[in-house]
């Protein structure tokens, strides 16, 4: 049991100091003072902000490499950065595909993860030709099947059928190969002048009109992952007038950077989808104004360093700032007055648990469960990581303590 006091909370009519009451993993009570307090832990939260934990829907592990340490060292860095739970991307080595694998990892995920969220992936040969045993894989409470857009139209059909039938979401990444000419940047002023090919918008665009129209036939809740394109999202919006069960994804690199980051060949800007020219990441930020993105990833997708440091044409494509995500939205996002701390938290919390049909999460209320961040605004960090395109900036906000169902992970305040 757990009293949080003189913490803030934020709410669509705007900020309120209140102590919050937690009991069993729910919030009991928040009131603007409570004083009984028999038997509960006491954190002084004053001045710092109680908000919903980051619910983040495209986590990738380290170098695609699906093992113990790998995995413990992402929850270690997801805490840090706000993250209370997370969908981990099925691209990994070795791939779940039989019931013992997803047995044993069953066991792993329920005794030591229970905040991550695992996804099917669809297709089980690199020929993109074969399908996973879906049907198996979702009698162990996977509801959401992963998969490119650019695969063959039937498989397409018999993913979505058995996304129907099981009631699953399907997320996918939206990107035609075939009109990319082996690109690995945005195709733009900048991919000419370092004459490097180039990833268009177009095999985007056209991708995401394609599975709109399958969605829509079919009925199926289907996730458009980590979009790039202001034509795309548009798309994504409209479509939701006929069908409502479709959603939209972000990551925060494409509303803070561009692919002017990729001068003098730096592949740690390089990312999938590629940073746009400016105009693109300008006129992201409008749809975001105009609510037209449903939520934001940090698209981490961290590489070694082995992976990074070679020609930009062989880099592989990665992210790895999960660390400063929350501070990062807070900068960029609601210090810059592009959108409330409010407005911000629906789009990392609230909106990700409605789309994975989470009830009673992602909200700072009373009956809601406790999974919170204590976020601190007034922290000021240079990043120094030269191994990332933020390398230098300066960043505002810390979190200093994440409670997941009412407990105490991770915590720089006192707890009496």
């Amino acid at each position: 049991m757990l009293l949080i006091k003189n913490c803030i909370v934020v709410s669509e009519v705007g900020e309120r100091n209140v102590d919050v009451k937690i009991k069993d993993g729910m919030i009991e009570k928040v009131d603007n003072v409570i004083s009984d307090a028999n038997g509960y832990k006491l954190l002084d939260a004053k001045g710092l902000y109680l908000l919903p934990s980051i619910i983040d829907l495209n986590i990738r592990i380290l170098d695609d490499t699906f093992n113990m340490p790998n995995l413990k060292k992402l929850y270690e860095s997801m805490k840090k950065g706000g993250v209370g739970s997370f969908v981990l991307s099925p691209r990994f080595f070795p791939l779940v595909e039989n019931q013992t694998f997803m047995q044993l990892l069953g066991f792993e995920l329920n005794k030591n993860y229970q905040q991550l969220v695992p996804a099917i992936k669809a297709l089980k040969n690199i020929e993109l030709t074969k399908l996973n045993d879906i049907a198996t894989l979702s009698k162990y409470g996977i509801n959401i099947i992963q998969e490119n857009s650019n695969i063959n139209g039937n498989l397409i059909r018999r993913i979505m059928q058995y996304a129907k039938m099981n009631d699953s979401i399907f997320f996918t990444f939206c990107q035609n190969q075939d009109l990319n000419d082996s690109g690995v940047m945005n195709e733009g002023e900048v991919s000419f002048k370092l004459g490097i090919p180039g990833i268009s918008k177009i095999g985007e665009i056209s991708e995401v009109a394609k599975m709109v129209q399958f969605s829509q036939y079919y009925r199926v809740k289907t996730h458009f992952q980590a979009l790039s394109t202001k034509e795309a999202l548009d798309i994504v919006h409209i479509a939701k007038e006929k069908f409502k069960s479709i959603s939209s994804e972000v990551s925060i690199h494409h509303l803070i950077l561009d692919d002017t980051y990729c001068d003098d060949y730096n592949t740690y800007a390089k990312i999938n989808p590629p940073l746009r020219e400016n105009s693109q990441k300008e006129a992201l930020l409008t749809a975001l104004k105009e609510g037209k993105i449903d939520t934001i990833t940090s698209l981490h997708s961290p590489k070694s360093v082995l992976f990074k440091d070679v020609a930009f044409a062989e880099a592989m494509f990665g992210i790895d700032v999960i660390e400063d995500f929350m501070a990062l939205c807070y900068t960029y996002l609601v210090k810059d007055g592009v959108i409330s701390l409010y407005e911000l938290t629906k789009l990392i919390s609230l909106n990700p648990a409605k789309i994975l049909g989470f009830e009673k999460v992602g909200v700072v209320e009373e009956g809601y469960e406790a999974n919170f961040m204590i976020f601190n605004p007034n922290s000021l960090k240079t990043i120094e990581n030269l191994q990332t395109p933020y390398s230098g900036k300066i960043i505002h906000g810390s979190v200093e303590t994440i409670i997941n169902k009412g407990e105490i992970e991770i915590s720089y305040q006192n707890v009496i």
